[in-house]
Formats: structure tokens, sequence, C-alpha cells
């Protein structure tokens, strides 16, 4: 009697392993299936999932793949920023936002072979805009880099022999609509000081073309630090009018700024980027203070909203190396650098990335709680610009 059991408990597990057998054989037959699989797993097993079969790589690198894995804008996960390094080794910090972010993709960028180096100009929803690091226009050479699958394109040279002053270089890429991406200039006119140029570069098209003709522009307008959203480049000004440059329509319009106090020369910005297809702006004008608003700019550019109020009170008790010292009034003055305003699915996940002498934290919107990140390295107090790192599978 023992021994038919078992016989019958061998028959078993022999139909259910064909079973399974043959279940993975209808999977890995049907492309449709197999994509829709893969399609629900984490970046991170995707890019191990690539060196499975050439099957799975070329299901894996199809551009309508990869926009179907991007239709809703991925989170930022981490941010990069400049550290202090020799000029021909340029290194970066790491700052984890996301738990499952432990390490760094890189320190440093070495993708190409420069004598000085590459910088990052901006990043865009999982794309870095680079270049290397030169002194003479003529001479800088433009890239863009996937950080998540290390592949990069070596952007051609601009129109003309002799390039006129660069203002700055931003990239234009949304994986939810596209999977080609464009490339704006923003060039000095030769003839009027206070006329510029705009030159794009598209990845469906090739070459660099001058777009429209020369602009006026206020010289405040800071050119290098542009922002990607809603279909446009944006250009913010601390004391005259800030533009934006419309992508559709190749159209430069002014875009409208919240009112500057009486007793303020110039803006007191903080912040100004974009976070899963919301545009933020932060200005604070007094030192003394730790209540701020953070505003968000309406789909249809018609103006500012206050999205977020922040109270970092309960911050500075907890984090004291935040008091710089004391103002005139005897109230104190406040050392901190907004680095990214972070959103979320889920609103009451968002929060703001702060950056404190020593230290990076995130505080959050709704529940007016912190939390410190992690770093690779001691973190020099001063930055301005964060590169946001957000896991793309998009091919450059």
């Amino acid at each position: 009697m023992f021994s038919v059991k078992r016989v019958r408990i061998r028959i078993r597990t022999l139909e259910e392993s064909s079973s399974q057998e043959s279940s993975a054989h209808i999977v890995a037959s049907n492309d449709d299936l197999l994509s829709e699989l893969l399609l629900r797993l984490p970046i991170k097993s995707l890019l191990k999932f690539k060196s499975v079969s050439k099957h799975w790589l070329s299901l894996i690198t199809d551009p309508h793949f990869s926009r179907r894995k991007n239709l809703k804008p991925n989170p930022v996960s981490a941010l990069f920023l400049h550290r202090p390094s020799p000029v021909t080794n340029l290194l970066f910090s790491f700052v984890p936002l996301d738990p499952l972010q432990t390490s760094a993709p890189f320190t440093s960028l070495t993708f190409v072979d420069h004598p000085r180096g590459i910088e990052i100009l901006q990043s865009c929803n999982g794309l870095f805009c680079c270049s290397s690091v030169d002194y003479n226009d003529s001479e800088r050479k433009y890239y863009i880099y996937n950080p998540t699958t290390k592949q990069f394109t070596t952007l051609p040279p601009l129109c003309g022999r002799s390039v006129r002053r660069v203002l700055g270089v931003n990239l234009a890429f949304d994986p939810s609509k596209s999977h080609t991406y464009k490339v704006v200039c923003v060039q000095r006119c030769k003839s009027s000081y206070d006329h510029c140029q705009i030159q794009i570069y598209s990845s469906e098209t090739g070459p660099w073309r001058v777009s429209g003709v020369p602009f006026a522009a206020p010289i405040s307008v800071d050119f290098p630090s542009g922002v990607y959203w809603n279909g446009a480049i944006h250009w913010i000004s601390p004391r005259e009018a800030s533009l934006y440059f419309d992508l559709n329509e190749e159209l430069v319009r002014e875009m409208p700024m919240p009112p500057v106090p009486d007793d303020s020369n110039e803006r007191g910005i903080r912040y100004f980027g974009e976070s899963c297809g919301h545009l933020h702006l932060v200005e604070i004008y007094e030192s003394s203070t730790t209540q701020f608003n953070v505003y968000e700019m309406e789909r249809d550019h018609s103006g500012w909203f206050v999205k977020f109020r922040v109270d970092l009170n309960g911050v500075a008790l907890a984090f004291p190396g935040i008091i710089e010292g004391y103002h005139e009034e005897d109230d104190y003055m406040y050392s901190f650098s907004v680095l990214c305003v972070v959103r979320r699915e889920k609103e009451e996940d968002s929060f703001l990335a702060l950056h404190l002498p020593g230290k990076v934290i995130g505080y959050n919107f709704s529940s007016k709680s912190y939390q410190t990140s992690d770093t690779d390295s001691p973190l020099a107090f001063g930055w301005s610009y964060a590169f946001q790192y957000i896991e793309s599978l998009s091919l450059v």
C-alpha cells in the first residue's frame, strides 16, 4: 500500500511539473503576454533580464516597450550634486530619496574621456544633458546620457563654423508622449548684445537647425538653468521678465511671475524645477524665516498658485546647525538650500528635499515630519542646483 501511494504522488508531481513547463512555454512563446509580464517588473530587474536571451533583449529594448513603461511620469529616486574635486576629475555626491535606491550609478562621468572631465548641465525625465568642460564654446562637446542603461549619444556641432557665445543648452524629453527628445541651445547674437538666437537638435530628424528669428532677452535671464515642462523650456530671471519657449510653435513668450515685495530689488529665488508633470517655484525674501510657500504653475501658463505651505520650525529645533546667526532684530538667521520638490503618486507622500549644513533631509508637506537621507560622502553646504536621477529604459 505504501508503494502504491508513493507511485501516485510521483505521477502527480510529474503531471504538475509538465503543466508548469507547458505554462512557461506558452508565456515564453507569446510576445504580447511576455511583454505584459515584463512591464510589471521594476527597471532594475529588466536590466538584468536583458541578458536572458536575444529575444528578451529585443523585447525590452524595443522603443514601443520603453514608451509603455513610461506612460506615467517616473518619480525621482535620488539626486546628484557636484562635489568639490580637482577640475580634471569632476565628482558627484549621490543622495537617495527612495529606500530602494541603495547605490550610486556613478561618482564621476567617464562614458567618454575628456582632459577636464564631463559635467551635467541638466536632468530631464531620466536623461542627462552633459558637456565636456571646455572654456571655449567652439571646442565644447555635448552629450545625451542615460545613467540607468549607460548609453549615450554625441550631439553634432552647432550650426555655423564660428560659434557665438552659448548662453544655455536645455533638454526637452517627455517619455510618456514620445521616445524622441529635443535639445534647445540659446546663443547671444553677435550683432545685438540684447538679442538671442535659438538652435534646436532633434533625436528624430538629426542636425542642429536655427529656429525662428533673434528675440530680445534681458541679460539677467538664467538660460543655463532652463526647465522643461508642459511642452516648453522655461527660463527664470531674478530682476526682469522671465521667459518660456513653446517647442510646438517655436515661439518665445513671457512667463507670468508672482509679485515681488516692494522693499526688494530682485526675486528671492530659492528653487525652480519640475517633478512628475508639475512646475514649482520657491521664493524666500528673508533669511530669518522658516515659513514659506511652494508655488505651482497653472497648466495654461496663466499664473502661479500656492500648492504647499512649509514650516521649518520643527526642523530648526531638531537641527540647530541650521541657525546661522542673529538678525539685527534679534531674530535667528537660517541656512538651508532647497534642492528639490519631490512629487509622489499619492500627494500625502510628496516632500521637500532640503540641504542643511552637513546633511540632507526630506520634509513631508502633509505631515510636517522629516527624515534624513544617507549620502555616499560628506556634503559641503551651499549648492543651489541638484540633478534628478530617474530610472529609465529610454533610448538615446
